[in-house]
């Protein structure tokens, strides 16, 4: 039997009132309020209860960071590094990340440490992005992975898992988890070059639907729905809501470049809770070069 949505909030706001009309110390109700969120978003009766505060983690790199496998990071612990043969970030300090990946066999990755939850706003400011086609020119191919590594070279600049993204794996894991994605593609058959950018969700049937830069159409073919310079920064935005997921990227300034919206039940687990964020090299098989990374922000 589900708890009545009524007697769930009126016993909610009992408790606050209590807190309210017990303590008035500047900040102290705040930190209940946020407290009680949060506990609200770990329990299935949030699905019940109204959201009281959003929350607003911001990562800027401001602070040193210490980069190891599985090391946590941002506060609580917000962000998690997945780092496999070498891949790396480097973090000094200065409000710039580095995401390093030497060799196409590497993982370099950074992900959300717990579910993003119901609904949420991801951003990250990214750019210098050096993931040329020149950077795997000459690679022979590897017996190991026969998908690999001549043809394409890149980067996940903001993605969505539907799972946690623990470990490292080859592409065609990532193909069958990724729900939306805003990634580098340079590839050999020229689909969207030069410096692609695409903007892509994958369907209930695991099909691929990229945003055309064009005609701002969904459609199946792997169209790029921008180009990136190499020098410049970009700031890429994945929101979702109760009904869709909105794709976006913006100069650093704030100028809207692309935006794609997408019903949530037209994506794979779209309504699916467990949701991850990635940004990096994800592919044990795939991708050699760096990015910059300036913030990472989530508002809930």
């Amino acid at each position: 039997m589900k708890p009545s949505r009524y007697f769930i909030i009126g016993l909610v706001a009992g408790v606050l009132l209590t807190l309210a009309g017990g303590v008035w110390k500047k900040g102290f109700l705040l930190k209940c309020y946020a407290r009680l969120d949060k506990v609200i978003k770990e329990n299935p009766i949030s699905l019940y209860l109204p959201r009281f505060i959003p929350e607003k983690f911001v990562e800027d790199f401001s602070s040193a960071v210490e980069v190891e496998n599985k090391g946590r990071f941002g506060e609580d612990g917000f962000l998690t590094f997945e780092l496999f043969r070498g891949g790396t970030f480097v973090i000094p300090g200065n409000g710039v990340a580095e995401q390093r990946s030497d060799s196409y066999r590497d993982v370099a990755l950074i992900r959300s440490t717990k579910p993003l939850g119901r609904t949420y706003k991801v951003s990250a400011v990214v750019g210098h992005i050096d993931y040329g086609l020149e950077n795997i020119d000459g690679l022979p191919k590897d017996p190991e992975y026969p998908e690999g590594p001549p043809n394409e070279n890149g980067c996940y600049l903001l993605a969505i898992t539907d799972v946690e993204p623990s470990g490292h794996h080859l592409n065609a894991w990532w193909h069958r988890h990724r729900k939306v994605v805003i990634d580098v593609d340079n590839n050999v058959w020229g689909n969207g070059m030069p410096n692609p950018v695409f903007m892509a969700y994958f369907d209930r049937d695991n099909n691929l639907h990229a945003l055309d830069g064009t005609t701002g159409e969904w459609t199946e073919e792997w169209s790029a729905a921008l180009h990136y310079k190499l020098r410049e920064w970009y700031r890429v935005e994945i929101e979702k809501t109760t009904r869709e997921f909105i794709l976006s990227v913006y100069t650093e300034n704030g100028d809207l470049i692309k935006r794609g919206n997408v019903p949530l039940k037209e994506v794979m687990n779209g309504k699916s809770h467990q949701d991850y964020l990635i940004i990096g090299d994800p592919h044990e098989n795939y991708y050699q070069g760096s990015m910059m990374i300036k913030s990472i922000v989530v508002e809930r």
